[in-house]
């Protein structure tokens, strides 16, 4: 069953993430990429020009325009644990992560959580500020803790969120009781490093040196990125793969891997290398099924377009995946009866298909099994 994810999600899923919490939480919501705000008679300074603030850092002064909930704030106060998160009321990852908020708060009263409104859009300040004021009143106690608006980047999207290299809201900062930030990332993604800096047990130094590798890792991504971008103007993945080796000599993931794989094998049309980069994946991936199914539909799949298919990897990886899964997986027997069918073994792929038909669940997936059972059925009356 395709299984094959975009080359842009795959290189997300390649780089250094934040975990989800665990418990209550649920699966992390995903970040927002900030539009640039028009600003109001002023200009954004040359990169260089903002200070880099990373955890080991000490923490910006607090700045804000209009207080919208709860006991101000004038400033940090060492001896206290601080959080200070990016927000805005046209976010949806920020709204959906407010009960998340609200939970943490009321675990650590005596955390104080800051809600900062920075992104806002809107014709004036005060219509911004209105709007600000409207979702907070709405949302009650689902934002059960202090909210502030700032309008001016200069006080606080300058010196935290663009000094720290961050783009995306929700964005959450916490800064130790010496008035240091601690640590950096989604808020969902919180609740770890939040109760380690409350115990004290949290180490700023590991911190800073995971910091320094996202960093590293968001610029191996740029340059991915835009070699990516080049290329499909150009025609010509050179540099692409170029970039995905050095990264891969960087941080060796199974998600980059898969991506120079298919980038091989697909548009760069270089067998010989990409099979010997799909043999890698392989013994990598020997105890993940899902992973041995992506190898597998890559290389079956009637939608890519291969200058050649190496149909004994496929059929290796994805009779190890039947294996782990015990054969009780709709998706991975509709790519094993793709193999075979491509191997020319249609009556193999008949049966396999019509058990994958029978495991998979009600919806648009089984329906497109039956579709694809009524190809190999009509091929086996032409044989």
């Amino acid at each position: 069953m395709p299984a094959t994810l975009p080359l842009a999600l795959l290189l997300a899923l390649a780089l250094p993430q934040d975990s989800a919490p665990a418990g209550k939480a649920g699966r992390i919501v995903p970040a927002t990429p900030i539009e640039a705000a028009k600003a109001p008679a002023q200009t954004a300074p040359n990169a260089s020009e903002v200070k880099r603030i990373a955890p080991g850092d000490a923490a910006p002064a607090l700045q804000y325009d209009e207080w919208i909930k709860g006991d101000k704030l004038d400033a940090i106060e060492k001896g206290h644990v601080h959080v200070v998160e990016f927000w805005a009321t046209w976010c949806g990852p920020c709204i959906a992560v407010m009960p998340h908020l609200s939970e943490i708060q009321r675990k650590y009263p005596d955390v104080r959580i800051v809600s900062m409104a920075a992104s806002e859009r809107g014709a004036d300040e005060a219509s911004k500020i209105e709007k600000v004021r409207a979702l907070v009143e709405n949302k009650g106690d689902t934002m059960g803790y202090r909210v502030a608006y700032v309008g001016d980047r200069a006080k606080m999207s300058r010196p935290l969120m663009e000094a720290a290299g961050q783009n995306g809201i929700p964005c959450s900062f916490i800064v130790d009781r010496e008035g240091t930030i601690a640590w950096i990332g989604h808020p969902a993604s919180m609740d770890a490093p939040l109760a380690a800096v409350v115990a004290g047990t949290w180490s700023v130094e590991e911190a800073a040196k995971q910091a320094q590798a996202e960093r590293a890792a968001r610029e191996l991504q740029r340059g991915i990125s835009m070699a990516m971008r080049d290329a499909r103007q150009s025609g010509d993945y050179t540099n692409v793969v170029k970039a995905l080796r050095a990264a891969l000599e960087a941080a060796p993931t199974d998600g980059l891997r898969m991506q120079l794989f298919q980038t091989l094998a697909g548009p760069m049309k270089a067998g010989a290398e990409a099979w010997a980069v799909g043999e890698e994946i392989f013994a990598a991936a020997k105890d993940n099924a899902m992973a041995l199914n992506q190898l597998a539909w890559f290389i079956v799949d009637p939608a890519q377009d291969l200058a050649e298919r190496n149909l004994p990897l496929a059929e290796k990886a994805i009779r190890r995946a039947v294996e782990l899964t015990g054969g009780d997986d709709g998706a991975i027997l509709d790519t094993h009866a793709r193999v075979h069918f491509r191997m020319d073994n249609v009556a193999k792929a008949i049966e396999i298909q019509k058990t994958a038909i029978e495991k998979a669940p009600e919806g648009a997936m089984r329906e497109e099994m039956k579709a694809t059972l009524k190809e190999y059925e009509s091929a086996g009356k032409k044989a």
